[in-house]
């Protein structure tokens, strides 16, 4: 072979390799995007099965407060506790959601009956946190997540999956 045809052939395939190469590192990057995303949220999500979190969410899912004067009224210190517990997970994965680190589709996958009955339950006791401490704005995560994810399973549900 002619040293001016491979001196040729290598000015030719030099960037293309380059070009190459800034695709792989490009998919790389995306890739380690995606599962660093995936780990945080399984981070987060460990607290879910933890025992004591565990107490906390079941004593939330079982009140009847209708209103957040109910709450006020007959709730005891340990449900103030409860809220808190429940409310700050949620309102932690709901801020992942909303700052888009983490896509609804795997949270419907990981938790989406627990996180609708959490915020159906724990409304009243939100709302009624939210005058009593002038914060319009708390659980605002928790709440913007819980509609999201209505939104998805009713949009789900009207296609037919479950």
């Amino acid at each position: 072979m002619d040293t001016s045809l491979l001196k040729d052939v290598l000015a030719v395939l030099s960037p293309v390799a380059v070009i190459v190469g800034v695709i792989l590192a490009l998919v790389q990057l995306r890739t380690q995007s995606r599962l660093r995303q995936f780990d945080t949220v399984m981070r987060v999500y460990s607290t879910f099965g933890d025992e004591s979190f565990q107490r906390h969410f079941q004593r939330v899912l079982s009140w009847k407060f209708n209103t957040p004067q109910q709450f006020e009224r007959k709730s005891k210190p340990e449900d103030l506790v409860s809220m808190w517990v429940v409310a700050v997970l949620f309102e932690n994965i709901g801020l992942l959601y909303k700052r888009k680190l983490v896509p609804l589709d795997l949270l419907d996958d990981l938790l989406s009956g627990p996180l609708t009955r959490a915020w159906e339950r724990s409304e009243p006791a939100a709302v009624g946190m939210r005058v009593d401490l002038n914060l319009p704005q708390m659980w605002e995560w928790f709440e913007l997540l819980y509609k999201a994810m209505r939104g998805r399973l009713e949009r789900l549900a009207g296609k037919g999956h479950a």
